[in-house]
């Protein structure tokens, strides 16, 4: 009785899910001056900007 009662409550929770997972923000909600700042202004400092050189190794070694 358990495993229909749960299967029947999966079941519902799927279709719940699925149907909601197309709900989207307006574009009014998404392109708002006061928006919230989730990331603190975060630059990338990871990015290094110049030009890259092939490095080439000779396998005499092995």
């Amino acid at each position: 009785m358990n495993s229909i009662v749960f299967g029947l409550l999966a079941v519902l929770s799927l279709y719940a899910f699925f149907k909601l997972a197309k709900v989207k923000a307006s574009s009014k909600q998404l392109n708002r001056s006061n928006r919230i700042n989730r990331f603190g202004d975060q630059k990338s400092d990871n990015i290094i900007e110049g030009e890259s050189e092939e490095i080439i190794e000779d396998d005499e070694d092995k």
